[in-house]
């Protein structure tokens, strides 16, 4: 059921409007090629295009100010034989979704290889797990592994956790299901690769949305809390997310946006006209659901964070969200804490806001990318 649905989760997007933004960069080959040739093959879900966008979007600045020259294709292809690598790639950015089978990777990887012999290769891990399942398999090929997000304590990669990952062994245990660990033999070599890259907010459907000063005014918010959660399943993810949802019903006083399902323009005025957005858990840690209170100025409620970095730094306690704990017992206890202060919630909601705008107007995320291509791979 897990695996059936996070393929669901994955599943392509590649069909209009997506597709006329990948369209005019597939195979692209007129012209005089020029600079540092970057092929990407990327993996064609909405989830996994958000990091390989913003190579797109700042594409012309990567040639001008680099020397990069990028194409891109989807990795289905490849993964499927039916297509070879370009020769003579100097980088080449890999990204596939997480069920591939581990046999095509590696013949991917070795016919790039061959086809390539000096190319530095690049992963890029879109999944929602925090978990490095494919180092296993990647680490002999690879230069860097990049994620959206990875464990402070980087010992944890290396520990089993029941039912495979560190979610699932918190909400296993809490609401008492059992499953058995999942050891992914993470080889110790891949530390050194380790780096944090591109996550949500580098989707294009919402890098646009963080170039001007602020997230829309706090006044006149007339929704205490959004919560459209969705909280269909089994298991420890359907419990969770009903658990969540019980505890946060179960406050009085508050008008809660989450009954029903309402298209994308409704979802969005909610949440411009929302003082809160509560953002549990997925099948990760990290929620598109959290980006988009950003962008439109309610204060992000999520469980803590504190076990894990992003790039920028996107979750500081009580500077741009407010954390709760796991088990969400002291829900209560802290959106009454700071339901009462209309200048505590600006300063988050800005700040939340500046996390991402800062970098994006500064340029700072378009001299990691470029860092991530050229030599050092420092970001």
């Amino acid at each position: 059921m897990r695996s059936i649905a996070l393929d669901w989760i994955g599943r392509n997007y590649l069909r209009k409007p997506m597709h006329r933004l990948v369209a005019p960069y597939l195979g692209r080959r007129h012209g005089a090629r020029s600079g540092q040739r970057v092929r990407i093959y990327y993996a064609p879900n909405k989830i996994s295009f958000s990091q390989v966008f913003p190579f797109l979007f700042y594409g012309d600045a990567l040639r001008r100010d680099h020397g990069i020259d990028i194409r891109i294709e989807p990795v289905d292809p490849l993964l499927e034989g039916t297509a070879s690598p370009t020769p003579d790639a100097e980088t080449v950015i890999l990204q596939t979704w997480f069920t591939v089978d581990h046999d095509r990777i590696r013949s991917a990887l070795d016919r790039i290889s061959a086809a390539s012999p000096n190319a530095k290769i690049v992963f890029f891990d879109s999944f929602a797990h925090n978990d490095l399942r494919l180092a296993k398999v990647l680490d002999p090929y690879i230069s860097l592994y990049v994620k959206k997000s990875l464990f402070r304590d980087r010992e944890l990669y290396f520990r089993p956790f029941r039912g495979d990952t560190n979610l699932t062994e918190y909400y296993n245990d809490l609401y008492g299901i059992e499953a058995a660990p999942v050891d992914w033999q993470v080889p110790r070599s891949i530390l050194s690769k380790l780096r944090t890259g591109p996550g949500f907010f580098t989707g294009p459907g919402l890098i646009r949305n963080f170039a001007g000063d602020g997230p829309p005014p706090a006044q006149g918010r007339d929704i205490d809390v959004h919560a459209r959660l969705g909280a269909k399943g089994d298991g420890w993810y359907g419990q969770m997310r009903r658990d969540s949802l019980a505890k946060l019903h179960a406050i009085p006083g508050l008008t809660v946006a989450s009954q029903g399902s309402v298209d994308w323009t409704a979802y969005m005025d909610e949440l411009r006209r929302s003082k809160f957005c509560f953002s549990p858990f997925g099948f990760g840690e990290l929620c598109w659901r959290d980006i988009e209170a950003f962008m439109t100025g309610a204060v992000l409620i999520k469980p803590d964070m504190s076990h894990l970095e992003t790039q920028p730094d996107l979750f500081e306690p009580w500077v741009t969200y407010v954390p709760v704990k796991w088990d969400f017992s002291d829900l209560e206890e802290v959106i009454g804490q700071v339901a009462s202060d209309s200048d505590r919630q600006a300063r988050i909601a800005q700040e939340a806001f500046n996390r991402i705008a800062q970098p994006l107007q500064d340029g700072d995320i378009l001299e990691c990318l470029g860092a991530m291509i050229q030599a050092g791979y420092s970001i």
